[in-house]
């Protein structure tokens, strides 16, 4: 009963008296128990040490490993929320002190008006009446800058902001190219023929004062005016007889007064890309003088100072200035330009935009009380209070040949007459801009008024006009490189070094562990294997010298012949 209790309790002295065997017993479960442990790598990260074994770092591994997993999540999260466009989004939107809206308000840009003017050379013959057409001499530039700010900014808590826009203009002789503003040249009479073009469609009773009026005043269609004048407008009796009998036909104290307009514009609090984008004008997002939403509305246009940010492939824009008295509708022509270092894409007008529906049939809308003029003119008499003027393209470019055909002097050339903007997609800042339009008169049938004969029913060209901005100032291109270019490229760098930075470290990491584990597994080895040998060698030896006892003791009780056997 006690040996099978023996055997029950696992003591086997009994059955494994020999050191020798005990010794491999005991080696191969201890091997077994290292084995076990040293492939576990969470357990050679929190194994206690035990004492003769080499020394490991298990917390320097496992900050290496969560470091690089932090790394590769920053990583990851960089480029799905995109931290940089966060970051642009929140400076787009308009709010006092923000670096865009200031920008808006006062834009540091040099932003030039040239303005060319057609002087009559045959103005003396053609009033004789023995010139056949009019002759036209292109003269100028005459350059002006433009101060454009924006006045008077009042916020709104429905994602608007109420301005009063501002637009002094100082001559710039040194561009100007010798031109002075007291130059002098025979220019239309803007009064007269405004005066005689309203007084025309009025029965003779009211046509007949106003007759008498002209030849007293001895006031003619073609005078000697300064440039100056011409453009920004004189005081004569014919204006002030006009101003002061004909108040309903024609805003003559109005004829260069831009100065009473106030505006709407988004801040972006809604819509970051609409940001300094229109959202009425003078209360209103359409234009009283024309009927249906393709014509009349101005919303989501700009003025120039910023256009839509985050502008997509073939998406279409609207600029719009009270000169023109209407949205121009303008497209896409190609997306790899640059500009002074920044990412450009170049619009253009809309091509036939001026055609008063003979070829688009929307822009039937822009025909006048039903009056449509040739294509090639927009009737805008609504938007200059009464005066008889329409818009054109410079040199009557992109217009109907019959025009060319009444005077001589125009010249259209597309290379110089057409517009065009160069717009970074992002932002919707303008990089470079040229906006052309000519100012003319277009006469209806004034041939019952005096001194007015020869100028019925023909378009008479005054002056055109180039908006133009040829680059950013150097401040404010440095600015923009760095916003929209160098800092991209560096928030693509950090996301790039988060991840491989963390995959090298989490790689790093793991290699340290799998070698730390590797070389404790080939010290362990060697040690058993030593321990092995050097137990093995003193069991050899502990037989060996049981064996010669036992022999010796055999010897001496045995015979001589025995002895003398045993030593041979």
């Amino acid at each position: 009963m006690k040996q099978i209790m023996n055997v029950f309790g696992n003591r086997y002295n009994s059955v494994r008296t020999n050191d020798c065997d005990n010794g491999r017993f005991e080696s191969f479960a201890a091997n077994r128990r290292n084995l076990t442990r040293q492939f576990s790598i969470v357990d050679s990260f929190f194994h206690q040490r035990k004492e003769g074994e080499r020394t490991r770092y298990p917390k320097y591994n496992f900050f290496l490993m969560a470091v690089g997993l932090i790394l590769i999540c920053l990583g990851v999260m960089s480029h799905m929320c995109n931290p940089y466009m966060l970051i642009f989004k929140w400076k787009l939107i308009f709010e006092n002190g923000g670096e865009i809206f200031e920008l808006w308000r006062t834009p540091p840009v040099d932003l030039y008006i040239k303005i060319f003017l057609f002087n009559v050379t045959n103005a003396e013959q053609y009033l004789e009446g023995t010139a056949e057409k009019m002759v036209f001499d292109e003269v100028g530039p005459y350059v002006y800058r433009e101060l454009l700010s924006h006045e008077n900014i009042t916020f709104y808590d429905n994602g608007t902001l109420y301005t009063k826009p501002s637009h002094p203009l100082v001559f710039q002789a040194h561009l100007s190219a010798g031109h002075k503003e007291d130059d002098v040249f025979y220019l239309p009479n803007i009064a007269l023929l405004s005066i005689a073009q309203v007084a025309s469609k009025h029965n003779y009773l009211i046509r007949l004062p106003l007759n008498l009026l002209i030849r007293q005043t001895k006031t003619v269609p073609l005078e000697k005016q300064t440039a100056r004048q011409f453009m920004f407008g004189y005081e004569t009796t014919l204006t002030t007889l006009g101003n002061t009998f004909l108040p309903n036909w024609i805003s003559f104290n109005k004829m260069y007064d831009f100065d009473n307009d106030f505006e709407t514009f988004y801040t972006g609090v809604d819509d970051e890309s609409l940001s300094g984008l229109y959202e009425s004008y003078l209360g209103s997002p359409k234009l009283a003088q024309w009927e249906g939403d393709h014509c009349s509305n101005i919303r989501n246009a700009s003025d120039g100072t910023k256009f839509k940010s985050f502008i997509k492939d073939e998406e279409q824009l609207l600029f719009f200035r009270k000169s023109m008295c209407r949205a121009q509708r303008m497209v896409q022509t190609g997306s790899n330009h640059e500009v002074d270092g920044l990412q450009a894409t170049k619009f253009v007008f809309e091509e036939n935009a001026l055609d008063n529906g003979q070829i688009d049939a929307r822009n039937k809308c822009f025909c006048r009380k039903g009056q449509c003029l040739a294509r090639g003119l927009i009737d805008v008499t609504d938007c200059y209070y009464g005066f008889p003027i329409a818009l054109s393209y410079p040199h009557f470019h992109d217009s109907d040949p019959s025009l060319l055909t009444k005077v001589i002097g125009l010249h259209p050339n597309e290379s110089l007459h057409s517009s065009f903007f160069m717009i970074n997609a992002v932002s919707g800042l303008p990089l470079k801009l040229s906006v052309k339009f000519q100012i003319n008169m277009a006469m209806g049938d004034i041939s019952n008024m005096a001194e007015c004969e020869r100028f019925a029913n023909i378009v008479i060209p005054t002056l055109w006009f180039e908006i133009t901005m040829l680059q950013l100032p150097r401040g404010l291109r440095n600015r923009f490189l760095f916003y929209l270019k160098y800092l991209r490229i560096f928030d693509r760098i950090m996301y790039f070094l988060l991840l491989v930075g963390g995959s090298l470290l989490l790689l790093y990491a793991v290699i340290r562990v799998a070698l730390s584990v590797s070389l404790s597994l080939t010290s362990n080895n060697i040690s058993r294997k030593n321990k092995k040998i050097s137990k093995s060698e003193r069991c050899a030896e502990n037989r060996r010298h049981s064996l010669l006892k036992n022999n010796s003791s055999k010897l001496e009780k045995g015979s001589v012949q025995e002895r003398e056997h045993f030593l041979t």
